[in-house]
């Protein structure tokens, strides 16, 4: 069993909007509503692939249960820490002629310490059958980066491996846990730590540090992904996305990497199944694939190279 842990889960809607104009009427062509959160995308998508998945977070009123029943409904177990407060609602307007993505999101409702430990005593329980736990995306208001480290020490204290795709003082925290699987989440980041990630050198020089504390880090900067394991180090050149597929971009390269590492993948094998997942996700309406065969189409356009 794979276990997603989704902390500050959504609800995402999408309005495409060619010619989007700011101050003025606008008509949306078209309007998608779906469980959102870096966590819960990745369930989705392996739930896809044939996994055995178990998500679990905090959901709030509202918003919160239409997220379960939407997971629930496609095949995935539930087990959601409740609040009082209502499940966050984000927005993507997707305009195709000028090519933009524009994103309004919020913090989500706040977590308190009797919230957390219920949530903490729910994921000891799953530890129990989980072999991979994945824990992505952003912390609710309450919530430390020490409580994410926490979940990551219980894992690999039990021999489970973690992957993780979460913000640097959040990464930062766990890494002395030592995850499997480390990529952090570079959006709307243009340095991490001394890093211009903005530039392939920094992105090297990132990705070689995060390699110290981890046996897979990645690091992805849309364009390309990097992957360092032990001596193995490799590059590999993402093909322009279409625009709905780069708002999971991350979620879809996660899910492909984890896929092919419970089979035994190579690093490189690794790599090139992640980046043909993304590939397959931007091909999307919804901006998920939806069989492992899309996954399977892609391969060739990806290619694995060496990283000097």
């Amino acid at each position: 069993m794979i276990l997603t842990v989704t902390l500050n889960p959504s609800v995402d809607k999408i309005f495409r909007i060619p010619g989007f104009k700011l101050g003025t009427f606008n008509n949306a062509s078209e309007v998608m509503t779906q469980p959102g959160g870096k966590g819960i995308n990745v369930a989705m998508m392996l739930n896809v692939l044939g996994h055995d998945v178990v998500a679990m977070g905090f959901a709030g009123n509202g918003p919160g249960r239409m997220v379960q029943d939407v997971l629930r409904e496609v095949g995935i177990t539930t087990s959601f820490t409740p609040l009082e407060g209502k499940t966050r609602t984000n927005y993507a307007i997707v305009d195709s002629e000028a090519g933009t993505v524009t994103q309004v999101r919020q913090d989500g409702p706040s977590v308190t310490p009797s919230d957390l430990e219920q949530l903490r005593r729910t994921y000891e329980r799953l530890l129990d059958s989980a072999e991979m736990v994945i824990i992505a995306g952003s912390l609710p208001p309450g919530a430390e980066p020490s409580f994410c480290a926490e979940l990551v020490r219980l894992a690999v204290h039990q021999g489970v491996r973690v992957a993780l795709n979460v913000r640097r003082r959040v990464l930062a925290a766990a890494l002395p846990a030592k995850p499997f699987l480390t990529e952090p989440d570079l959006r709307s980041v243009e340095k991490y730590n001394e890093y211009d990630v903005r530039k392939h050198e920094g992105r090297v020089s990132l990705v070689r540090e995060l390699a110290r504390d981890t046996q897979l880090a990645v690091v992805n900067a849309g364009s390309e992904v990097l992957l360092v394991s032990g001596e193995e180090a490799y590059s590999i050149q993402v093909p322009a996305c279409e625009l709905l597929g780069r708002i999971r971009l991350d979620d879809a390269l996660i899910a492909g990497m984890i896929d092919s590492a419970i089979a035994g993948g190579a690093v490189s094998e690794i790599g090139r199944r992640g980046v043909a997942a993304t590939i397959a996700a931007a091909a999307s309406p919804t901006g998920q694939f939806a069989s492992r065969e899309d996954i399977e189409a892609c391969i060739e356009r990806t290619e694995v190279k060496p990283l000097a």
